[in-house]
């Protein structure tokens, strides 16, 4: 087991006044640099006590279960020191089991830096791939592959939008929707930074209008506003869960969505649910999986590109929905291509 925040400050203060080999460290002396350490970071105001002083030096030691194998020495006339010049826990050389973690670990971060939120990653993780480049023991092979995240066009906004999310500060937001000529420019408090099928969109409250969702890859321009910021009266991650997408209907009603999947997409569906409500219901003519949920677009474009593995039993208005646009589907193949 890892140890705890509280067993590695310990070490780290133990390790610090080790190193310190011109001051003769009795065991009360190493206790009370622990506490202060302990009580300055964490505020403990509290004692480290005789038996957990004991265990930690005994983990450090050379078989102990932190795998220091630090070289802990003690004389009457020297106290406590390392009999090792230059010696730190922090020392140690990067283990091929840490290399193989680091390296997955990276490839996470990469995808971390194209939010945006913090530029001191991208430092970090500069950082971390410098110090592994001059370790030749591991083959960068790649053990775990994750989507790669786009260069979004709205990802520019998003360190704004968290901050301006986590301060409770309103902003103008020039947006300009698909179709429209020009941007309009409007006053929003932002709730919730939500992403869906690989893009970014903002949930807020448009001061005078009703709640929105805006797409960053049409924000136009951002900037903070003096109006007072409007607080959300109910959670805004709680809007979605009746949902398949990001588009907010609040006069829309749940209904009970029914599929029938071919043998073949079935196991797929079942082993990748659709959405949190999904069941499986067993009739005569095989399984029916049932979802509660509002009908959106996403839903029906998510259903469209099942194709034919799938039939819409129901709602009626869902499945005349699905079925005119694969009408429309066929019809562009009814002729040549010019």
């Amino acid at each position: 087991m890892p140890p705890s925040n509280n067993a590695l400050l310990r070490y780290a203060t133990l390790d610090e006044c080790l190193q310190r080999r011109a001051r003769r460290w009795t065991f009360a002396e190493l206790q009370a640099a622990v506490a202060e350490r302990l009580d300055a970071q964490l505020g403990t105001r509290g004692k480290v006590s005789v038996r957990t002083l004991r265990e930690d030096l005994k983990n450090m030691r050379p078989g102990g279960s932190t795998g220091y194998e630090a070289p802990i020495a003690f004389s009457a006339e020297q106290g406590y020191y390392y009999s090792e010049a230059g010696y730190s826990i922090f020392n140690m050389p990067v283990t091929i089991e840490d290399l193989a973690v680091l390296h997955q670990v990276l490839r996470t971060l990469r995808q971390l830096q194209g939010l945006g939120m913090a530029d001191e990653l991208r430092e970090l993780v500069q950082r971390l791939e410098l110090r592994l480049s001059y370790q030749e023991r591991l083959q960068d092979r790649v053990a775990v592959q994750f989507e790669q995240a786009p260069q979004y066009q709205g990802q520019q906004w998003l360190k704004d939008l968290y901050a301006a999310i986590g301060a409770q500060q309103s902003v103008w937001v020039a947006y300009q929707p698909f179709g429209a000529e020009m941007a309009t420019r409007e006053v929003v408090s932002p709730y919730l930074l939500k992403q869906y099928n690989g893009r970014w969109f903002v949930v807020g409250q448009r001061h005078g209008r009703a709640a929105s969702v805006f797409a960053l890859d049409r924000i136009q321009g951002l900037e903070p506003a003096d109006e007072p910021y409007q607080a959300s009266p109910s959670d805004p991650a709680t809007w979605f869960e009746k949902l398949i997408g990001v588009s907010l209907l609040p006069d829309a009603q749940e209904a009970v969505v029914q599929l029938r999947f071919t043998p073949g997409r079935l196991p797929y569906v079942l082993t990748k649910p659709m959405h949190a409500s999904q069941q499986v219901r067993e009739t005569e003519h095989g399984p029916v999986v049932e979802l509660r949920v509002v009908p959106t677009r996403e839903l029906l474009t998510l259903l469209l590109s099942f194709g034919g593995a799938v039939e819409v039993l129901g709602p009626a208005e869902l499945r005349e929905m699905v079925q005119q646009e694969l009408w429309r589907a066929v019809a562009h193949y009814g002729e040549e291509v010019t």
